[in-house]
């Protein structure tokens, strides 16, 4: 729309910069969304030892199970150690299958504090999987 002198009103304006700014939060939205699980059928069980946790290695137990508790094998593991304030370096583990549907990782707790244990996990299928432990707290070797 333009007046009599050629210029644009400032409501048509206006309403392109709204459309644009609706589409750019709508696309980020979607964007920054995390993707779901691709296997909410399988059971993931996580147990970290020794407890309490302390500085130094310790072991992450995983077991892997489908909706009809039956173990799941073959599956590729990595097993990713964050503290939870950032500037730290992560640590990183490969879990390996002990016996069926059972995989262990030793993961190096470097510092106490508080940590987040991150477990990526990919079928023989190729569906894939993430879980999250929050581990409060490992206690220094004093």
């Amino acid at each position: 729309m333009y007046l009599a002198d050629g210029r644009r009103t400032a409501a048509f304006w206006h309403l392109g910069v709204i459309l644009i700014a609706a589409c750019v939060a709508a696309l980020a939205a979607t964007g920054c969304r995390k993707a779901s699980d691709a296997a909410k059928d399988i059971s993931v069980q996580e147990t970290i030892s020794p407890q309490p946790v302390r500085v130094g290695e310790a072991t992450i137990g995983i077991q892997l199970a489908d909706a009809s508790a039956k173990p799941i094998s073959h599956a590729r593991i990595a097993v990713e150690g964050d503290m939870s304030h950032p500037g730290m370096s992560p640590t990183f583990a490969t879990a390996t299958e002990t016996s069926p549907g059972v995989y262990t990782a030793q993961l190096d707790f470097n510092m106490g504090g508080d940590w987040v244990v991150l477990s990526h996990i990919v079928l023989a299928d190729g569906r894939k999987l993430e879980r999250r432990i929050d581990v409060s707290g490992v206690e220094s070797n004093r």
